[in-house]
């Protein structure tokens, strides 16, 4: 018997009716005592079963007491919850009952297979009451809400009384969230809405109407999730099943992530975001994202490629990625190169940008930043890509027949760019100041030779300018030669520079105020821009180049004879502490050009960076005991006979007979040695690619001193503009400045653009050429952070007509 009603005091009088019912269907009403009631809503649920409990007299039964609480999440199968339900009819001495919550676990029976919802229904509805139960008219009163849709097949049912409570305006239906068994370490969950773990904490809740006011329920049973399906069709609940930590997130919680594209993939990320989310607090993504990299906003390259390099995590890198492209509009450059990024973690993403040679003015500038930021991080790129880039630029250049218009897309970021960068340097295809930016370490190197006012000895720095080009460009060319000429033309005037300097040992003995001495092997003055450079990078962290200074070694130059001098400048029983080895590399049979100067450059900011990263505050001192050279690589050997070669002929030694005057070696005091004066060796030649040492040259002889402290020192220095006015003729300005701090290269800045100063004799300086400005007359010279401003003049034909101007 079905019976339809809208008003809940027409239920409660029908209850009335029905329990003392009295007629020709009073028997039958009274043998059968299941009433199964339905309801739209648990709150008219809860208005019934209060009626019958407190009106009626009927006694609640909980469903959740037939289970085995030593297994809370373990559900009562229907043929259980069946036998459950007869015996306690049986058992009750004929009382009214009510059995709930029932369908809070009927609902998730099969009916769809096995249709054990059906078998429960069919089987539960056929309980007889007892000859007591008979007389007392009992009652058993089984409220089901929300499960119209499964209980109407039972509608035209006669053997079965059910009646419905339909509630015509619109009621107050529930939102179950449910898992398998997660809740993804979500915090604050418990602040929001209601959580269940289990079966057993599910069905507690329909027993209290204080716990049924939140809409939301996040259910992480097993085994409701696991039957979930079978609750359909359902107009109590509008069931939300998540499956992975994305869903939850998602769709259970409504969280908003820009419209992240989910990955099964990257399942374990979403996990590890949900970890991190309150949602006690209001929750946005953005300002997660934010808070989590300490940034203000992740919109911008700049930004982007800062915090990709900073962070190789797999999370971070995720985040970073997702959000990033989640974020910016569809044409974004970066986004782009997001998309064609497969691996998040190595350096996929770098090397997606850095094969992608755009045409966009934007764009270039844009990869050209990162991929330089990337290349300050010493990101290291596979071969075949190196290759694939290289061979671009070659390409381009080779088009429009000019290096220089590749340079555009020049990062810096490889080895084989670096190698190709070189080779053009080399070649006089790029100048130097190409490089300043995609190669600062080379463009380093290759600044001021002595970079200082040393030593009087203004020779220096023509010399190794003279030097570093031939080295450089793998030629040797006719500038070292003339230049080796004049300063080692013979051993007089190798010994007249020679003699003006000291040893290391000299210059150090009374210095008691070092703490630790680090002896580099190989570390020539041509280093001095770059190690100055690399050691006031660390300014911000404390750290100083105090003093630098040059020192001879002693011949002939190599590590067995000038170590021992080093060694003596440490207490007796203390070890001189060596770092790194720049002379290992040179003598490595397989060196090519120009590889070997990447390696080279790349090896001395390890070494130095090495120092520096375990420096304790002490007062140290870089030390070296020979230089090299790599341009007796380049010449023949002299071949003399009747002597004993070693290091490749840069010192032979007499087996028989005397040595004879020649301005191709000198001949040391103990009358058997010799060394050569210039880039000939004295016996075969030095091996193609390798460094090499032992002989005069100023390369080989000449060694560092580096003093580094925790303290920066103030010098008190003075300059004199002894030039008052300038023309386009001679755009030069020479200045007398007293004191010059060793570490530091004085430069005037005019017209916004700093202009180098050279060193010519004694205290006098001078600028390079400056690009005239006929209305700007105020130059500044700068040296460390003080600058002095002077204003000169401008003579009428300092600026000429451009004739090709129109």
């Amino acid at each position: 018997m079905y019976k339809e009603l809208t008003k809940i005091d027409d239920l409660i009088q029908l209850v009335r009716d029905d329990k003392e019912s009295r007629g020709v269907n009073a028997t039958t009403l009274n043998r059968y005592p299941l009433r199964f009631v339905l309801f739209d809503d648990f709150k008219q649920c809860s208005e019934f079963v209060d009626f019958v409990q407190y009106e009626v007299g009927a006694v609640v039964k909980s469903v959740d007491k037939w289970m085995d609480q030593s297994y809370p999440d373990i559900m009562l199968t229907y043929t259980q919850l069946t036998a459950h339900i007869k015996d306690y009819v049986r058992e009750s001495n004929g009382a009214d009952c009510v059995i709930a919550p029932f369908s809070e676990l009927a609902r998730f029976y099969d009916n769809e297979e096995n249709k054990t919802f059906e078998a429960l229904l069919k089987t539960i509805k056929g309980i007889e009451a007892l000859p007591v139960a008979l007389k007392r008219h009992q009652r058993v009163y089984i409220p089901i809400v929300g499960l119209e849709g499964k209980m109407e097949p039972f509608s035209k049912d006669s053997q079965i009384v059910i009646w419905r409570l339909k509630t015509p305006e619109q009621h107050f239906s529930y939102r179950l969230i449910l898992t398998d068994g997660e809740k993804y370490n979500v915090k604050g969950l418990e602040n929001k809405y209601t959580v269940v773990n289990n079966i057993f904490e599910w069905l507690s809740i329909w027993k209290d109407t204080e716990r049924q006011t939140n809409q939301d329920i996040i259910c992480t049973s097993k085994s409701i999730f696991a039957n979930a399906r079978y609750a359909r069709p359902d107009n109590a609940f509008f069931f939300v099943i998540c499956n992975n930590a994305y869903e939850f997130l998602t769709k259970g919680l409504k969280l908003k992530f820009g419209g992240i594209e989910y990955k099964k993939e990257e399942e374990d990320y979403w996990e590890r975001l949900a970890a991190h989310i309150d949602i006690s607090y209001d929750f946005d993504f953005a300002a997660y994202v934010c808070n989590y990299f300490n940034v203000s906003v992740l919109s911008d390259y700049i930004t982007f490629i800062k915090l990709w390099l900073g962070n190789n995590g797999k999370f971070e890198r995720w985040l970073i990625a997702r959000y990033y492209q989640s974020h910016v509009y569809e044409g974004d450059y970066i986004r782009k190169i997001l998309l064609e990024t497969k691996y998040l973690v190595g350096n996929d993403f770098i090397e997606q940008m850095a094969m992608n040679f755009t045409s966009s003015l934007d764009e270039i500038k844009i990869r050209k930043y990162c991929l330089m930021e990337a290349a300050k991080k010493h990101i290291t790129m596979r071969s075949e890509v190196q290759s694939t880039v290289t061979k671009r630029l070659e390409a381009i250049a080779d088009k429009y027949g000019s290096a220089t218009s590749a340079l555009k897309y020049f990062t810096g970021i490889s080895d084989r760019e670096k190698e190709l960068a070189i080779t053009w340097l080399g070649k006089g295809l790029i100048t130097k100041e190409n490089i300043q930016n995609i190669y600062p370490d080379l463009f380093s190197y290759l600044s001021e030779p002595i970079g200082v006012f040393l030593n009087g000895s203004g020779w220096l720095a023509a010399y190794f300018n003279a030097y570093k080009k031939a080295k450089i460009s793998n030629t040797y060319t006719e500038e070292i030669k003339t230049q080796i000429g004049k300063v080692n033309a013979n051993e007089i005037a190798f010994d007249s520079w020679y003699q003006d300097f000291s040893t290391t040992r000299t210059l150090m003995m009374n210095r008691h105020d070092i703490d630790i001495y680090y002896w580099i092997d190989g570390l020539g003055v041509d280093w001095i821009p770059l190690i100055r450079k690399i050691i006031n990078e660390r300014n911000s962290n404390g750290i100083y180049l105090n003093e630098v200074k040059v020192a001879r070694a002693i011949l002939p130059t190599k590590t067995s004879v000038n170590k021992p001098d080093l060694q003596k400048l440490l207490p007796d029983g203390d070890v001189l502490q060596k770092s790194g080895d720049i002379d290992a590399l040179a003598h490595q049979s397989t060196n090519l050009w120009p590889n070997i100067i990447v390696k080279e450059i790349q090896q001395v900011r390890e070494i130095i960076e090495e120092i520096l990263d375990k420096y304790n505050g002490k007062k140290i001192a870089i030390i070296s005991d020979h230089g090299l050279t790599y341009l007796s690589q380049l010449c023949k050997g002299l071949g003399l006979s009747c002597v004993e070669s070693d290091h490749h002929g840069r010192i032979a030694k007499r087996t028989s007979g005397t040595w004879t005057k020649d301005d191709n070696y000198m001949v040391l005091d103990d009358g058997i040695t010799a060394c050569a004066l210039n880039h000939q060796s004295l016996c075969d030649k030095v091996p193609k690619g390798q460094g090499i040492h032992g002989g005069c040259t100023p390369e080989e002889v000449l060694v560092p001193i580096f003093i580094i402290s925790n303290k920066e020192v103030a010098t008190d220095w003075s300059a004199e503009l002894l030039t008052t006015e300038i023309s386009g003729a001679n755009p030069r300005l020479q200045y007398r400045i007293k004191n010059v701090p060793t570490t530091t290269i004085p430069y005037v800045l005019y017209d916004g653009k700093p202009y180098k100063l050279h060193h010519i004799d004694g205290d006098i300086f001078e600028s390079e050429p400056l690009i005239v400005n006929r209305e700007e007359k105020m130059v500044a010279i700068t040296i460390g952070n003080r600058s002095i401003e002077n204003e000169i003049e401008i003579s009428a034909g300092a600026v000429e007509d451009d004739p090709f101007a129109f």
